[in-house]
Order: C-alpha cells, then structure tokens, then sequence
C-alpha cells in the first residue's frame, strides 16, 4: 500500500512520481521477496527482538517489539522502518499503521513529511501507556489491600508474578525507545532538521518518564512481594514454635515411658502397689511446670 504526502495526504495505487515524498507499507513476506531493495531493513528485522534504531549515510532503519499489554490493540506487536528524505517504508503484519495513517490523514495541520510521520508513529506508540501504567498501580493498591486485611489472600502471589512481569518486560521496551530517540535525535547523517530532532529528543524523553515509572512500580512490586513473603515466614515460625513447645512438653514423658519401658527385673518400682500413681502424678506434675513456665516466657 502507497502513501503520497503532497500535494495531499491520500492512499494511491501505485508508486508515486519522482520527486512526491510518500509511505510505503509491505508485509514481512513482501519484504522477503524483496530483500535486495531493503538490505538495511532486513538488518534491521535481524534483531527484532528489540527496539532499535541505526543511522546510515542517507537513511535511518529499525526495528520495533512492542510487548503485550493488558487491553491494548498495539500490544504483542514488531514493526520495522526505513526512512529517507522522500520515503517512509514500513514492514507490518498487523494492518495497525495502515489504521494510523488513516487517522492521520484526517488532521488538519499535520506536516505530511516522511521524518514527521514516523515521529507521529513512535508517538503513537506510546500515547496510552501512561494510563496503562496508572492501570498497573491500582492493579498494585488492590494487591496491597488483600495482604493487608487477608490472612491468606487468594491467588496473590500469580497476580502480583503477573504485574511484576509485565513491568519487566515494560522496563526493557521504554529504555529502548529512549535509546531510539536519543540515537535518532543525534542526526548524525544529517537527515533531519532541527525541528525534527527536537521532536525525536521530546519522544525520547517522554519513554525516559514511562521507564522511570515502571521503575518505580516495580520497586513497589518487590516490597509487596517482600511483605507477603515475611507473613508466609511469620506463619511458618508460629507453626514451627507450636510443634516444638509440643515436643519439648512430650519429652520428659517420653523419658519416663522409655524408663520404665526396660526389661530388667530388679526394678522395685514395678512391684510396688503405689508405683503407678506415682508415676501419672509425677508425669502431671512435669505438664503443669512446663505450662507454668512457658506462659512465663510467653510462648
């Protein structure tokens, strides 16, 4: 699908005339097919797995993952670019710039120029995250209440693991499109005009901001993570203590049981009428001291 940008913002059929700067969206197969014509986009598609972007002598390539997130049309997504002075060439599978190209034509005043579209794009990009983000840091308070009035709060620790995911993979893809920004911004091929690289170098620092708040929601995921984990030790430290309070009252009775368990007959005890009285009084007598002693040491 072809773009022209002037004299109007419109869908042709064909490849514009020499000289008309215009956009150019292909699919990864389409771009296959075509490799020789796009070696610097099929550098680019190499690492895919990663926002980048590399300046040339007389263009500027990338690649862009953006990864999954919750209620969002642009998410799970890769798209790669190739921008000269008089075309924008975009490798997308998802039909999801051919849907902002049409919007954009639809603004007054936009500066239909190849650079300026591509600043639009990246723009696009991030445009709802922060709301997104917001979205996370309720998601966060909710997580923090349950653990905080539950005793054992349901499903808490796959929730918050998703949370804490999801920022991860967050943190990693806004420090590679202030990355991008910054390395477009440069300009070092002299590509774009100074307008332009302000505009880049503003993108950039609006992804530093998402990063920096990612940051900070996932130091909140960690001391979440951190409570819960000390409620799971204190409840463990409680069972473990009642088993061994259990233990040590049984143990002296074990003894006696053990004594009085040996097989040898000169044992005047065993005789003796009184002998089994003596030795239940004597067990009650050794229960009663350990409760004494264990409510005096509060245990």
């Amino acid at each position: 699908m072809f773009y022209q940008l002037k004299p109007t913002f419109e869908a042709v059929q064909e490849k514009p005339a020499e000289g008309v700067p215009w956009v150019e969206v292909i699919t990864q197969e389409e771009m296959d097919s075509q490799v020789t014509q796009h070696p610097y986009l099929a550098r680019s598609l190499r690492h895919g797995h990663s926002c980048k972007a590399e300046l040339f002598d007389h263009c500027a390539a990338g690649a862009l993952l953006v990864p999954r997130k919750e209620h969002s049309p642009r998410s799970g997504s890769s798209f790669a670019f190739l921008l000269t002075a008089d075309r924008l060439t975009f490798v997308d599978d998802t039909g999801q710039i051919e849907v902002l190209l049409e919007q954009l034509s639809y603004q007054p005043g936009l500066e239909a120029a190849p650079g300026e579209l591509l600043l639009e794009f990246l723009e696009f990009l991030i445009q709802d995250d922060a709301a997104f983000l917001q979205h996370l840091e309720t998601q966060l308070d909710k997580l923090e209440e349950q653990l905080l009035e539950q005793e054992e709060p349901q499903r808490f620790e796959n929730q918050l693991h998703r949370c804490r995911r999801t920022l991860l993979k967050l943190s990693a893809y806004y420090a590679q499109l202030d990355e991008l920004g910054d390395t477009l911004a440069a300009n070092r091929n002299g590509l774009f005009s100074k307008k332009l690289c302000r505009g880049f170098e503003l993108f950039s620092h609006r992804a530093g901001r998402l990063h920096s708040q990612t940051a900070s929601l996932r130091e909140y995921s960690l001391q979440l993570h951190q409570i819960y984990q000390s409620k799971i030790d204190l409840k463990q430290n409680r069972v473990m203590q009642f088993l061994t309070v259990v233990t040590t009252v049984f143990m002296p009775l074990t003894l006696i049981t053990g004594w009085y368990g040996m097989n040898f007959h000169a044992m005047p005890e065993l005789d003796a009428p009184w002998a089994y009285p003596a030795v239940i009084l004597a067990s009650l007598a050794i229960l009663l001291a350990e409760v004494l002693f264990f409510r005096r040491k509060k245990w």
